[in-house]
């Protein structure tokens, strides 16, 4: 049975992406270690970052990548996964430059395979070529709470009260917004869900689903709601509309390559995400 790694940098993923995905690729077995901070909590500028100082502190995103170069090439004496994946999510504050977010990742691994300390040049090259061919990196977009959206179970199932005002089928989940008047009314902040970038985030507006009142500051938590949530996803029916959620898309086309089996989820790709250049330094960047 092929074995798969799932970096993850949520609670909800760490603890339901695997049993997830295990519905649809059931001949795989996944592993989802301790989750990652997120480098996209914030916003990111591509730069030409220095490569990191021996002994110096890591950013963010060097840390995940060092991460994702370990478990897929985890040397001599460890048994090499047939595939890692790392997953994040865009959040808001990136939606605009997906490219930015996918090009810093990039640019982190191979940093990290350039300056690391290998044994020899040929050493290198096999930990280069294992990652070019065995590691992922995939996006949810703009949070994994967005995909719920796609199937009204998984509402219920998060712990939702009220039924979504959102039409998965005429409105792509990965460009989230919504047009409640009484979600959107409520005055700024008089609401534990009631912050200014409300209409397109979609923890907030299921936050007001679960509680319309505001009366709990957790009344979704990831580790219940959203774990039940994810787990039982229907990824062929929220992925079924053929212009919609590529970037999740993205991520089946690449499991099904990698595991020899049928993709459940066929349909377009994210060209950020699926890409097969020649130059790339993972398996779709």
């Amino acid at each position: 049975m092929k074995q798969v790694v799932l970096i993850t940098t949520g609670r909800c993923e760490q603890l339901a992406l695997g049993d997830s995905l295990k519905r649809y690729f059931p001949d795989a077995t996944f592993l989802a270690p301790e989750p990652r901070d997120s480098f996209t909590s914030t916003r990111i500028r591509l730069t030409a970052a220095p490569p990191p100082r021996p002994g110096g502190p890591l950013s963010v995103v060097d840390r995940l990548a060092q991460a994702m170069v370990a478990m897929t090439d985890p040397g001599r004496n460890g048994v090499p996964p047939d595939l890692v994946i790392a997953v994040d999510d865009v959040e808001l504050v990136n939606l605009d430059q997906l490219e930015v977010v996918t090009s810093t990742l990039r640019n982190a691994v191979k940093r990290h395979l350039d300056t690391f300390a290998w044994s020899s040049a040929r050493r290198r090259e096999q930990a280069a070529e294992r990652v070019r061919e065995h590691c992922s990196f995939h996006l949810m977009c703009p949070m994994v709470e967005a995909y719920f959206f796609g199937e009204p179970q998984a509402l219920t199932r998060a712990g939702a009260r009220r039924a979504s005002a959102v039409d998965a089928r005429a409105h792509d989940l990965e460009d989230f917004a919504t047009e409640e008047a009484s979600f959107l009314s409520m005055p700024d902040g008089s609401k534990h869900w009631a912050t200014p970038d409300r209409k397109k985030h979609p923890k907030r507006y299921l936050q007001y689903l679960i509680d319309p009142e505001g009366a709990d500051a957790r009344s979704y938590r990831e580790a219940e709601g959203g774990r039940r949530a994810l787990s039982e996803l229907d990824w062929p029916g929220v992925l079924s509309v053929e212009d919609h959620t590529q970037l999740a898309r993205s991520l089946f086309s690449d499991l099904a390559d990698a595991l020899g089996v049928d993709n459940p989820c066929p349909g377009p790709c994210h060209p950020l995400t699926a890409s097969r250049r020649a130059d790339r330094v993972l398996r779709n960047l």
